[in-house]
């Protein structure tokens, strides 16, 4: 069976209080209770946490972390892992308690990113309250449709697309070949594959055919439920002096109204809106051609 949702996101940061600024007063997530004094956990919906930021040696996206709807269904990941050669490791009480969840376990994928592997909907019922005003983020009904997606380099396209097909059952949504160098002669272009859990997210997961990532991922994104607290984390990002990665666009694949924003972990996050839903069972992939209807301005890293 396969994975149905990206349930949360592990992140190392050096400095918890910068994430916490930034958490807070740009992405306008609310802080939650941690187990322990070097985590930060990050809610953005009534699930305990969504965002797990560990202090750590050094800024970076840590993993992702893949929710199934049943034990039978992870118990039967966990089997073809180990048929594929990949390491499982479950997780013990202890760490499993903290990320509040039934069962846990660590894995990897074929170019090596870890990534842990769930299941149970541990919920506590408190209400989701954005400091920054948020009117709120689309993670589906009973959070179903999860975190968002994240978005992972893979030099090793091949196997590690086939991997994530057949091992951990993601489908297609879309394909694409960007030119993201103008197109030019010297331009072979870019492949990415965008592949969808079992919710009707329009992806949870995709692949570049990209160099590996120096922090461990290329973005993840959140949904948030307006146009409007799109454009007022926007301005919030540029007031607070975050480094904007992308400019406000429209995505021509999933139709989500964005911009990206660097985090203190090095990795982005696209934070958008009105991203389109599909039904896993009938969608016919596409192929898309270009990235962006409008926007998506793309900038430099200069700090």
């Amino acid at each position: 069976m396969a994975v149905a949702s990206l349930g949360y996101v592990v992140a190392e940061a050096r400095d918890l209080s910068a994430w916490t600024a930034f958490a807070t007063d740009v992405l306008g997530l609310m802080v939650a209770p941690a187990p322990r004094e070097d985590v930060l956990l990050l809610r953005l919906d009534d699930r305990p946490f969504r965002l797990w930021v560990q202090k750590g040696e050094r800024d970076a996206f840590v993993m992702p972390g893949w929710e199934f709807a049943s034990e039978a269904a992870l118990d039967e990941a966990l089997e073809r892992l180990r048929q594929a050669g990949r390491p499982v490791d479950m997780a013990d009480i202890s760490l499993t308690r903290a990320r509040a969840v039934a069962k846990l376990a660590h894995s990897s994928d074929p170019e090596g990113h870890p990534f842990e592997l769930f299941h149970g909907r541990f919920m506590d019922y408190v209400p989701f309250a954005s400091p920054a005003g948020v009117s709120g983020f689309i993670t589906g009904p009973n959070g179903e449709m999860g975190l968002g997606h994240v978005v992972l380099t893979a030099p090793n396209f091949s196997a590690t697309y086939d991997f994530y097909k057949t091992v951990l059952g993601f489908g297609d949504t879309d394909f694409g070949r960007f030119y993201l160098q103008g197109g030019g002669p010297e331009d072979a272009g870019v492949g990415f594959a965008f592949l969808h859990a079992r919710n009707r997210r329009h992806h949870s997961i995709a692949l570049g055919e990209l160099p590996e990532s120096p922090n461990g991922a290329v973005h993840i994104m959140l949904e948030a439920a307006s146009i409007d607290d799109v454009g007022r984390a926007y301005d919030r990002a540029k007031q607070h002096g975050a480094h904007i990665s992308a400019t406000l666009g429209k995505h021509v694949n999933d139709k989500m109204i964005s911009f990206y924003v660097r985090t203190p972990s090095g990795f982005d996050i696209e934070y958008g809106c009105q991203g389109m839903q599909i039904d896993p069972a009938t969608w016919v992939p596409t192929t898309s051609m270009v990235v962006s209807d409008w926007g998506h301005v793309w900038t430099h890293h200069t700090g």
